[in-house]
């Protein structure tokens, strides 16, 4: 069905159908935080570019004229899928030296690997460095990820991938009070030599809760 409303409002519209905030749109497309808000006519073609690679379930038509369905329609090859198999993409071990959010929204295609998740509402996957959260997860296993709208619910006491300013964490995050005017979350260990440190709100970028581990995959 149709949409008479604006280029600038149905772009709103999908954004919030995908918890996707303006401020996390506007940084992975590389442009102003107040883009959206300025926004009185169409999207430049450049621009409209970046967005289709940034999104490509987005129905391009109905962005731009409001025809057609917001998502574009499933692959004869996904429809006809085992419920028992599901596709997600293989974020580069290199994120994990900068930021998530740059690849989790930036990156698709033929620029990741296409992997087989034994569990769907996947959003994507990312291989675990380290042994701070040994004995559960060890270095090499590979992290299954669901971004959470961390606004409305956090599921304290969860492992999750916590997205910062300073870079990558798998943590079990918990409530801080609130000491200097700042909000805190407190980010814990399963292994015992790593001490519990708290991390400002602020500097969060994006929580991802660990739906489940794999070690093996194979490719599409």
């Amino acid at each position: 069905m149709g949409d008479s409303g604006t280029v600038k409002s149905r772009l709103i519209q999908f954004l919030k159908s995908q918890r996707i905030t303006q401020t996390e749109f506007t940084r992975a497309l590389g442009v102003s935080p107040t883009y959206i808000g300025a926004m009185r006519k169409g999207i430049p073609a450049d621009r409209l570019k970046k967005i289709g690679e940034l999104y490509p379930d987005l129905n391009r038509d109905w962005l731009l004229y409001g025809e057609g369905e917001m998502l574009r329609q499933a692959s004869p090859k996904e429809e006809t899928r085992p419920e028992s198999e599901y596709e997600t993409l293989l974020l580069p071990v290199e994120a994990f030296a900068g930021g998530l959010q740059m690849w989790s929204q930036g990156v698709r295609g033929e620029e990741c690997r296409r992997i087989m998740s034994p569990i769907s509402g996947v959003d994507f996957a990312i291989p675990i460095k380290g042994d701070s959260m040994e004995p559960r997860f060890h270095e090499g296993s590979t992290l299954l990820l669901k971004k959470i709208n961390e606004k409305a619910f956090i599921p304290w006491g969860h492992t999750m991938v916590v997205d910062t300013e300073n870079g990558v964490l798998v943590k079990n995050l918990y409530p801080a009070e609130d000491t200097d005017g700042e909000e805190y979350v407190v980010a814990k260990s399963l292994n015992p030599k790593y001490p519990p440190f708290k991390i400002p709100t602020s500097s969060i970028y994006g929580l991802y809760r660990v739906m489940g581990t794999v070690d093996i995959f194979s490719n599409l």
